[in-house]
């Protein structure tokens, strides 16, 4: 499988570290230090040394990237989540190193840039697209919704993640549209944040329900 995946692997960390590049060439114009948080306003309540937004949030991305596709390729059930899932966790971390620090490198400029609207548009698509791919997902100990009741029940995984696709690409469409109207009302914001929460709960109490429902299946 690892050699399946190589190239796509090479090109992943290369983009992830992509960033840096951008930082080099725009080293002069960068202040020092740079923003590197942001509160629910997206104004910057956080600095750090210019090096350390340039060089070492993109090392960490990296880091988080290899580390995430290591334990997916060490899972004994791999074969399981072949194919396009196993894409979708190689092009996670590059997408959110280049956004993120994109985001950082507009702001520290002087660009005009919403970073609650792009962080919720960003969040809601990431939503979408674990949504569309979860069913695509066979049991495994490495992606999906990893309730005891799934893991040790093939039906009851497939149920689980039919449901808890259709739960994610929801939270999705509803974080795209309070993209647009969060900036008005803080209480949206953090009501969003409670949504993802249940995001997760919601399956996971399907899961559950699903074993009582259909009992245990037996060994």
């Amino acid at each position: 499988m690892i050699k399946k995946y190589l190239p796509t692997l090479i090109i992943t960390a290369l983009l992830t570290l992509l960033p840096i590049v951008f930082g080099v060439l725009a080293w002069d114009k960068l202040p020092d230090p740079m923003p590197s948080h942001f509160n629910s306003a997206g104004e910057a309540d956080s600095f750090m040394p210019k090096a350390g937004v340039v060089f070492a949030l993109p090392a960490f991305m990296l880091v988080v990237h290899i580390l995430c596709a290591a334990l997916t390729l060490m899972d004994p059930k791999r074969k399981n989540i072949d194919g396009k899932p196993f894409l979708m966790v190689l092009w996670i971390c590059p997408v959110m190193s280049i956004l993120v620090n994109g985001m950082v490198y507009v702001y520290a400029l002087g660009g005009k840039i919403n970073i609650t609207t792009v962080v919720l548009i960003g969040c809601g698509i990431l939503f979408i697209v674990l949504g569309n791919y979860l069913p695509k997902c066979g049991q495994n100990y490495s992606i999906g919704i990893k309730t005891p009741w799934a893991l040790n029940d093939e039906n009851n995984w497939r149920a689980t993640h039919r449901f808890g696709g259709k739960v994610f690409v929801v939270v999705g469409v509803i974080s795209v549209i309070l993209a647009f109207v969060v900036s008005a009302s803080p209480v949206l914001f953090w009501a969003y944040f409670v949504l993802v929460m249940l995001s997760s709960v919601v399956p996971m109490a399907y899961s559950y329900i699903y074993y009582l429902k259909h009992g245990k299946k037996e060994d």
